[in-house]
């Protein structure tokens, strides 16, 4: 098996971009669909970047370097893409953060004492 950090960079083409809107289940994300070539077969991928709405982001037909698989040149990854988990680490380091902000708010106020 071909580790990640062995499989070869390569140019692909944005063949497009879609916003997906956060619901219930999973924060909004783009999802791009790109396409690359390979020893002069075309191959296409895909992928799900946790950004923001309100950011600029990729366009159609733009140019992004991603990494394929030599051994499997149908599986491709963007390593610049961001991941949900990043996105709900982000999230729980800052709620945990104001929890604690709260708590020394209330101790340094007297509202520990018995």
């Amino acid at each position: 098996m071909t580790s990640r950090a062995d499989w070869q960079s390569t140019t692909a083409n944005v063949y497009s971009v879609e916003w997906i809107e956060p619901n219930r289940n999973d924060f909004g994300h783009y999802n791009v669909v790109y396409s690359y070539r390979v020893n002069a077969e075309m191959y296409t991928g895909e992928f799900a970047d946790y950004g923001s709405a309100d950011e600029s982001y990729l366009k159609r037909d733009d140019s992004i370097q991603i990494r394929y698989n030599p051994a499997n040149p149908k599986r491709s990854f963007y390593p610049e893409a961001r991941s949900a988990t990043k996105r709900r680490l982000f999230f729980a380091g800052l709620g945990l953060g104001l929890a604690l902000i709260v708590m020394l708010i209330l101790y340094l106020n007297g509202g520990f004492k018995q």
